[in-house]
């Protein structure tokens, strides 16, 4: 088996994202959370709180304007959009006995409509059943009014010089809706990003992991493969390229597939052979090391804007 994210080596879609626009209409809104998240990441270092976490921030809005899980369900295949090749990919490596194992921080409701149809069983990914919820009118109404301040505050910078964003967003969080009914939603629902990414491949035990991987959220699952296996990243940002040990920039996820199968036969040696043959078209393939790590991060982060246009501008 093999452990991979979903959305961006497989999916073009951020689910989270089409959410926010989809249901909120407002795309500022979501960047300004998703700036929020890496700031609270990277800089705050906040107890209880991972990579990828945005999704358990959105629940609450998802609640407060009713959306349920059939919304989630029929929004997931109006966005569906599979990376190039990736079905055909998919199906050659199970046909073949790979099995991937995803680990995925989307919620739920977009793995059943874009996973689970290729034939994948081994799913992990956020659960999220926002019909569960029931806020009072008042609560309803003052989490909604909030999406338009969000959307119009600074943007977040990682350096830590927009200090009026995070205050704000500290407040509205962790002290007026962590201490409301809307609590429990901030509480029940655990993004699978980060940590917890990291805490399903171990939960595996497999000695010498494959994992696969593009943002910050899978930066734990592979800085820990990097060092006992191989950590790939397919068209990633930053933060997976330099947490891992080969950068695959590619249109096409037959390059993804081409090194899990040379891996899982024949080890790392397999994926040098692989690389050295220069024989999978429309694809390149670097080792990481200091000497070429930031410009493959700029080549890779290239590949991804194209590929996933404003989806791929995330962290």
């Amino acid at each position: 088996m093999f452990f991979t994210d979903w959305e961006g080596p497989w999916v073009l879609t951020d689910f989270a994202y089409e959410v926010a626009i989809a249901f909120f209409n407002n795309h500022e809104f979501f960047e300004r959370l998703s700036q929020y998240d890496d700031y609270l990441v990277l800089v705050e270092k906040r107890k209880d709180y991972d990579a990828g976490d945005t999704l358990r921030l959105l629940a609450p809005f998802l609640v407060a304007l009713g959306i349920d899980s059939k919304d989630l369900l029929d929004l997931a295949e109006n966005v569906l959009s599979y990376t190039p090749d990736a079905e055909e990919s998919i199906g050659r490596l199970l046909k073949k006995g790979f099995e991937p194992v995803v680990i995925s921080t989307a919620y739920e409701q977009f793995l059943e409509v874009s996973a689970k149809p290729l034939g994948i069983k081994k799913i992990h990914c956020t659960r999220f059943n926002p019909e569960k919820y029931s806020l009072p009118k008042d609560l309803r109404e003052f989490i909604l009014e909030s999406v338009e301040i969000i959307a119009s505050l600074p943007e977040i910078e990682i350096d830590g010089s927009s200090e009026e964003s995070v205050r704000w967003l500290n407040e509205f969080f962790w002290k007026k809706l962590a201490k409301s009914e809307a609590g429990r939603i901030l509480e029940e629902v655990k993004a699978v990003g980060g940590g917890r990414k990291l805490e399903v491949v171990r939960s595996y035990g497999v000695e010498s992991p494959l994992v696969i991987g593009d943002s910050i959220s899978d930066y734990a699952m592979l800085s820990w493969a990097k060092e006992r296996g191989l950590a790939v990243s397919f068209n990633g940002n930053e933060f997976a390229v330099r947490n891992s040990n080969l950068a695959i920039i590619s249109d096409t996820t037959f390059s993804e597939a081409y090194v899990v199968e040379a891996y899982l036969r024949e080890g790392i040696e397999g994926v040098k052979k692989l690389v050295e043959s220069d024989s999978v078209v429309n694809a390149e393939f670097y080792w990481i090391d200091e000497s070429n790590v930031e410009y493959v991060i700029e080549k890779s982060k290239s590949m991804r804007r194209r590929l996933r246009g404003l989806a791929g501008s995330l962290s």
